[in-house]
C-alpha cells in the first residue's frame, strides 16, 4: 500500500513538487467528531462506548480526485464505497466494514482535498474497551468510486478507553 502521508506533508510545507488541482486521486485517513483531525503513526485514539453498548473508533477521511456521489441521497448509484478496517494481532476486529454514501465538500483549509466524511463509527467486535487498552492496531480506509478508482490509507495507532466510557 502506497503511503502518501509524508508526501502530502511535504506538499503542504512546499518542500516537494506537488500535483496541481484535484485530478490526482488520493485519500487521507484521520479521526474527528465534527471536523477532520489528522492521525499519525504512533498517535493514540480513544475507544468510545456507544449509546447501544458497543464500542467504536471515530473514522474520518479526506478525498481528492474521485467521484464524490451525492451526500444528500444514500441510495444514489453515484456514491462511493468506504471500507474501514481495524487489525489487531493480525486479525480484523471490525463489525461493519463497508459504507456506501456520498461525500461532503471539504473546507478550503483541507486543500488539496475536496471532499470528506467526518465522524463515522468504526464499530469494533469487542465486549469491553479494556480488551484494547494500551494495544496497537492498524486502522485503514479504502475508498472506491463508481469509476472504479480505488485509493487507500492506513495508520498504526495505540488505543485507550475514552474517559467518559
Amino acid at each position: 500500500m502506497l503511503r502518501t502521508r509524508p508526501f502530502l506533508l511535504a506538499c503542504a510545507l512546499g518542500l516537494a513538487a506537488c500535483p496541481s488541482g484535484s485530478e490526482d486521486p488520493g485519500v487521507l485517513l484521520g479521526t474527528g467528531e465534527v471536523e477532520f483531525e489528522t492521525v499519525g503513526d504512533g498517535d493514540t485514539m480513544q475507544v468510545i462506548r456507544g449509546p447501544q453498548g458497543g464500542y467504536h473508533l471515530l473514522g474520518s477521511v479526506l478525498v481528492k480526485g474521485m467521484e464524490a456521489g451525492d451526500p444528500d441521497d444514500l441510495g444514489s448509484d453515484r456514491n462511493p464505497t468506504l471500507t474501514f478496517d481495524v487489525v489487531h494481532d493480525g486479525a480484523s476486529i471490525i463489525l461493519i466494514d463497508s459504507i456506501t454514501q456520498g461525500l461532503e465538500d471539504a473546507p478550503a483549509s483541507q486543500a488539496p482535498f475536496t471532499h470528506q466524511v467526518v465522524g463515522r463509527f468504526v464499530v469494533l467486535d469487542i465486549t469491553s474497551d479494556a480488551e484494547l487498552d494500551g494495544e496497537t492496531v492498524t486502522m485503514s480506509i479504502t475508498v472506491e468510486d463508481v469509476q472504479g478508482e480505488t485509493q487507500s490509507d492506513d495508520v498504526t495507532v495505540d488505543l485507550e478507553p475514552h474517559p467518559f466510557n
